[in-house]
């Protein structure tokens, strides 16, 4: 990708000398160069200008950009096509193309040149978000390769190697971060040996977590032809975490299908604080993550609940924040602002 009034911008220069006696020359680069530092930051800024500026142009094509990916998808084939159209002309204004195609639709790969084709025939599976996506099954996986090490440094790096942005490993990697937690309790060095009975405990997890590698979880949330489409959040808490789960439930006639969207937890804190205050943080979490879901799946959904057996919380929400203490007082209120009493 090139630009135009480059001499206002600092290059990135090449020293180029043909001979011995030959007068060196400097080169200076007016494109994006790959392989350095700030190419990935780059290549994301780019397309973020990019949307600003002709974004207007291309409404369907605006939205669904991840880092420097594009990840979508219609209900039917002809709007997928015209998601095609508009992500190629909006690109096309900046003088980019796309390149790896990849979909589930075997109609849609006839408007797709083979050059420009993810190689289909190497694998079905493909990274989406992190997260594998196999075309054929039409569904997500997981390859998590742990390390053989028993460190504390080496733990973190177990825990981060699983990327889960939706949180569908959310039990798993939330009894790994309670593990680690522990850890900081007993002042454990980053590359000091875990003591035995901790090391153990953690080799038995390790080869559990070769299961994860077996899920297959539908990409596809909907029943066919859906009438109805209800939300449904739940929330919970113990003394050692807390986490919410958002499910989304679709209904034709008799025919019911109920899905995981997504989760959120967290790991309780250090200082000790009551699991009746720890359900008031897991109710708020549960209202914001159902927030940021109905702004991510843009369908229009008739019902939304939430549900929580904490009879201790569900009492705090009727009260006026004013009348509460301030730790439950500001959790409240949020939450208020967030859900209606109803739901």
């Amino acid at each position: 990708m090139g630009f135009n009034g480059a001499r206002a911008i600092f290059w990135p220069r090449i020293v180029w000398e043909s001979g011995e006696n030959d007068t060196v020359k400097t080169y200076k680069l007016n494109t994006v160069t790959y392989g350095t530092t700030s190419a990935p930051y780059l290549a994301t800024r780019v397309l973020h200008q990019l949307v600003k500026d002709e974004g207007q142009c291309f409404p369907l094509a605006a939205t669904d950009f991840y880092m420097d990916d594009v990840l979508t998808g219609g209900d039917s084939l002809e709007e997928v096509r015209e998601l095609q159209i508009q992500f190629i002309r909006l690109l096309a204004r900046a003088g980019m193309e796309l390149h790896k195609w990849r979909t589930n639709a075997s109609n849609l790969r006839s408007n797709i040149s083979e050059e420009k084709e993810y190689s289909f025939s190497c694998s079905s599976e493909t990274k989406a978000l992190g997260i594998l996506w196999d075309h054929l099954t039409d569904c997500f996986s997981f390859k998590v390769l742990p390390g053989p090490q028993n460190t504390k440094r080496a733990v973190l790096s177990n825990i981060a190697r699983i990327f889960d942005p939706l949180g569908l490993l959310g039990p798993v990697i939330t009894v790994a971060k309670i593990f680690l937690q522990r850890l900081w309790k007993l002042k454990i060095d980053w590359n000091d040996s875990l003591p035995e009975r901790e090391a153990e405990e953690w080799e038995r997890f390790l080869n559990s977590l070769h299961s994860i590698n077996q899920l297959c979880i539908p990409r596809h949330v909907l029943c066919e032809f859906p009438e109805k489409l209800e939300v449904h959040g739940f929330a919970d808490a113990s003394d050692r975490a807390y986490g919410a789960v958002v499910y989304l439930k679709s209904s034709a006639g008799e025919r019911n299908c109920v899905r995981l969207l997504c989760s959120k937890s967290r790991v309780a804190p250090l200082k000790s604080i009551s699991v009746p205050k720890l359900e008031l943080c897991a109710d708020l979490l549960l209202a914001q993550l159902v927030k940021r879901v109905l702004c991510a799946i843009k369908l229009e959904i008739k019902d939304i609940y939430f549900w929580s057996d904490s009879t201790i919380v569900l009492a705090r929400i009727q009260h006026e924040p004013w009348e509460l203490k301030t730790f439950v007082a500001n959790r409240i209120a949020a939450i208020q602002e967030l859900t209606k009493k109803e739901q």
